[in-house]
């Protein structure tokens, strides 16, 4: 990734994950003073430089925290009710995003709103097993019973037949979300392209240890080596495969 993209998106994700979810008048005063030039502490510096050298409007980031002041919702009912939530965040980032590398325009922005939206959803996924240790589902709960899993059995922490078909549904979900968002890589620039590539070969590598049969989730959560890594920072200087076309070559 471009190091200047990283130091002045650093500021807007710590705002936007931190105080402006927690949905305090006396952040969105102080917010609202260094929107006029007047920020108070280092974070709302950072924040103010960061805006006025990417040239972000200030409606975006009002748009933005005001977005993050409600969580993220507990037991949708649709994967439609959870994109429902997520996409306007998605696009909001995305948007920061594109905006600060200069690279947004109409034919840029959907697929980078796919990409935020499919790398939520490994999040999430990979989230699995703490998420059930603490009884909290994100996750739709008609896809619940298409693999016919209840609730309950899904936050026991046991990972029974439908358990693993259902996570491997919403694996093969975010990585089609994954699949859509791909093409933007091919809109920014070279050093940004290999960012974005880096981190769906990860994501990818990721959904792959949710989908293993074998893999128990609970004692093993996914997780990437080092040298996983490397390979994947190696792999992105050449263009991506979608899943599917990787799989119909791989099985030639």
């Amino acid at each position: 990734m471009p190091r200047g993209l990283l130091r002045a998106l650093d500021p807007l994700l710590a705002t936007a994950l931190g105080p402006a979810r927690e949905a305090r008048p006396a952040f969105r005063a102080a917010f609202e003073e260094a929107l006029r030039g007047r920020p108070d502490g280092p974070l709302l510096l950072a924040l103010s430089a960061a805006a006025s050298a990417g040239e972000i409007p200030h409606p975006d980031l009002r748009v933005l925290f005001d977005l993050m002041e409600r969580p993220m919702p507990q037991d949708p009912p649709t994967r439609g009710e959870l994109l429902a939530w997520l996409h306007p965040r998605a696009s909001a980032f995305a948007r920061l995003g594109l905006r600060l590398s200069q690279r947004l325009d109409a034919e840029t922005l959907p697929p980078a709103e796919r990409l935020a939206c499919g790398l939520v959803l490994v999040r999430v996924l990979c989230e699995y097993p703490r998420l059930a240790a603490e009884g909290v589902n994100l996750l739709p709960l008609a896809d619940m019973e298409r693999c016919g899993l209840s609730r309950e059995e899904l936050l026991a922490g046991v990972r029974t037949p439908a358990v693993h078909a259902f996570l491997s549904q919403e694996a093969a979900w975010a990585a089609e979300m994954l699949d859509q968002g791909a093409p933007v890589c091919e809109r920014v620039g070279s050093r940004l392209r290999r960012g974005l590539r880096a981190a769906i070969l990860r994501s990818r590598r990721l959904l792959a240890q949710i989908k293993h049969p074998q893999r128990d989730l609970l004692r093993r959560p996914p997780r990437l080596s080092r040298s996983a890594r490397w390979r994947c920072a190696v792999r992105a200087w050449r263009p991506l495969r979608s899943e599917v076309k990787a799989r119909e070559i791989g099985a030639r």
